[in-house]
C-alpha cells in the first residue's frame, strides 16, 4: 500500500516530486535485505535533488557555477609549479611542464570527485534533520545525490582536460571509449564508501574531521602528483591495495597514452568497489532506523 509523501517544509520540498514510497519487501536476496531496488524507483527524486544541489551550491557567489572549473585549475597551477618547476618531478621520459600538467590533471579530476563526495558524505544526514524525521523519505538517496553532484562538476573539468590533451598531443585516442567504464567503477566505489560514512558520521561526529586528515594522507599515497614508478619497490604493493591508484593509472592510460585499462587492476578495484557498494548500503540500511533517535 503506497504512502503519500506530504510536504511540511521547504527543505523537504523535493520529496513531493518522488510521488509515492512503497513499503513492500525487496526483490533482492534475503542476505542483502537493503531494498536497493528503491534507488531506481526514486530516480526522479534524485534528479530533482541533484539539480537543486548544483544550483544552490554556489548560489550568491561572484563566480557561481565556474567554481567547479576554477578549483581544479587552481590546484593544477599550484601542484605544477611545486612539483614540476621546484621539485623537478617528471612523468615518463617526456620533459616540460605541459606533459606534467596533463598527467597531474588526469589524476586530480577523478580524485577531486572522489574526495569531495567522501568529505560531504560525513555530514549529509546531519545537515538534513527535517528529512530524517520523515519516516517514509528514502534517506539512501542523500549520499547518492552528493556523489552524483560532485561527479557532474568534475565531469566538466574532464572535458577541459580532453581539449587540452588534443591541443598538446594533436591526437584523439580511440581508448577514450573506456572512460565511462573506469568512471562507473569509481562511482560505485565512491557511493559505497559514502553510504558507510554518512551513517557512521551520525554516530561519531568527529568523522568529518578524521576524514579530512585521512583524505590528505590518501591523496599523497595515490600517485597523483608523482608517477607510480617513483614508489620504492618495497612500497609498490600499496598501489594494488589502494583502489584509487589503479583508477588514476587507468585514466592516464586511456586518456593520455592511448592504451586500454590494465585489466588485472581494473578487476581488482572494480571488485573492491562492488564490495564497498553492497557493504556500505547494507550498513546504512541497518542503521538508518536509529538516526531519528540520535538526532
Amino acid at each position: 500500500m503506497p504512502v503519500e509523501l506530504k510536504n511540511k517544509s521547504e527543505d523537504a520540498a523535493p520529496a513531493v516530486a518522488s510521488g509515492y514510497y512503497e513499503t513492500g519487501s525487496s526483490n533482492l536476496s534475503p542476505l542483502v535485505n537493503t531494498r536497493m531496488a528503491d534507488l531506481w524507483r526514486f530516480r526522479d527524486l534524485a534528479k530533482l535533488m541533484v539539480r537543486r544541489d548544483l544550483l544552490g551550491r554556489y548560489k550568491g557567489s561572484l563566480l557561481g557555477s565556474f567554481w567547479p572549473l576554477i578549483n581544479p585549475a587552481g590546484h593544477l597551477l599550484l601542484y605544477t609549479f611545486l612539483f614540476s618547476v621546484i621539485l623537478k618531478v617528471k612523468f615518463g621520459n617526456t620533459p616540460g611542464t605541459s606533459n606534467f600538467a596533463l598527467c597531474l590533471m588526469t589524476g586530480l579530476i577523478p580524485w577531486g570527485a572522489f574526495a569531495e563526495s567522501i568529505a560531504r558524505s560525513t555530514t549529509v544526514i546531519l545537515e538534513n534533520p527535517n528529512l530524517v524525521k520523515r519516516v517514509v523519505f528514502p534517506l539512501e538517496i542523500l549520499p547518492l545525490v552528493s556523489v552524483i553532484s560532485s561527479f557532474i562538476g568534475q565531469g566538466l573539468a574532464l572535458l577541459i582536460l580532453l581539449v587540452g590533451s588534443i591541443l598538446v598531443t594533436g591526437t584523439v585516442h580511440s581508448s577514450l571509449i573506456y572512460v565511462p567504464l573506469i568512471s562507473a567503477s569509481l562511482l560505485v566505489l565512491t557511493c559505497g564508501i559514502s553510504w558507510f560514512l554518512s551513517s557512521f558520521g551520525v554516530f561519531v561526529r568527529d568523522t568529518r574531521h578524521f576524514m579530512s586528515l585521512a583524505l590528505s594522507a590518501w591523496m599523497y599515497a595515490t600517485p597523483i602528483v608523482y608517477p607510480e614508478t617513483a614508489l620504492p619497490e618495497n612500497f609498490r604493493w600499496l598501489s594494488y591495495v589502494n583502489p584509487m591508484s589503479g583508477i588514476v593509472n587507468d585514466y592516464r592510460r586511456v586518456l593520455l597514452e592511448g592504451l586500454a585499462p590494465d585489466w588485472t587492476r581494473f578487476g581488482i578495484y572494480t571488485a573492491f568497489g562492488v564490495l564497498a557498494w553492497f557493504a556500505g548500503y547494507y550498513f546504512f540500511s541497518k542503521t538508518k532506523k536509529t538516526f531519528i533517535d540520535i538526532m
